[in-house]
C-alpha cells in the first residue's frame, strides 16, 4: 500500500495550535485519496490521523508496543490512537521507521523533537543512498518551514547532508501544491 508518512510531536494536545495544523495536514492527504502512516500513538500522530480518517483514507498507525506499553505512568503512548484503522507492530523503533518509510510516496516533517529529528535524518539518508543507486527512486521530504529551516541550516556542509533533498512548505495552501501532485 502506498502512503504519505507524517512524522511529528507526541506531545501536542487536542486544541492547540501544533495539534489543528497538524489534523489539516490529514484532511488534505486525505482529500487527494491518499493514505497516510504515522507512529500511531498521540499528538500529531493522532491529529493528522483524525483529519485522515475523515476524508475515508488507510489510516496506518506503526507502533512499537514492546518499547511503549509499559510507560502510561510517565506520560508516553500506551496504545494507537483511536483513529488507526490498521495497526502495524513493529519489533523497535528502527523497524518502525522502515515500516513507515516502506511504500512512502512522500514525507511530511512536522514540529517535533529527537524523535522526530531521528525520523527526519534516516528519511533524509536514505534519500543520499537512494541518489548513489539510480534504481531506486527519491522519496519526497516537506519540511515545515518556520521549525525546520533554522536547524537544518545549521548543519555542517561537510555532513554530506544535500539540502536539495529537501521542501519546506509555510502553510496548507502551500503543502497541497505538493500533496496534489503526487501519485
Amino acid at each position: 500500500m502506498n502512503h504519505i508518512t507524517v512524522f511529528g510531536s507526541s506531545r501536542c494536545k487536542a486544541g492547540e495550535s501544533e495539534y489543528v495544523f497538524a489534523e489539516e495536514v490529514g484532511e488534505l492527504i486525505g482529500k487527494y485519496g491518499h493514505n497516510v502512516a504515522t507512529g500511531g500513538y498521540q499528538g500529531t500522530m493522532e491529529a493528522v490521523s483524525k483529519g485522515a480518517l475523515n476524508q475515508g483514507v488507510t489510516v496506518s498507525g506503526v507502533t512499537v508496543p514492546s518499547l511503549f506499553s509499559e510507560k502510561s505512568e510517565k506520560g508516553f503512548e500506551r496504545r494507537p490512537n483511536i483513529y488507526v484503522n490498521n495497526e502495524i507492530k513493529a519489533e523497535s523503533l528502527s523497524n518502525r521507521i522502515h515500516f513507515l518509510l516502506q511504500d512512502s510516496k512522500a514525507i511530511i516533517v512536522l514540529p517535533g523533537k529527537i524523535g522526530t529529528l531521528t525520523e527526519l535524518f534516516v528519511a533524509w539518508n536514505s534519500n543520499y543512498l537512494f541518489n548513489i543507486n539510480e534504481n531506486k527512486d527519491l522519496i519526497p521530504i516537506f519540511l515545515k518551514k518556520d521549525y525546520w529551516k533554522k536547524i537544518v541550516d545549521e548543519f555542517p556542509n561537510n555532513m554530506e547532508l544535500n539540502k536539495e533533498f529537501l521542501n519546506y512548505f509555510e502553510d496548507i495552501a502551500q503543502l497541497e501544491m505538493f500533496v496534489s501532485k503526487l501519485n
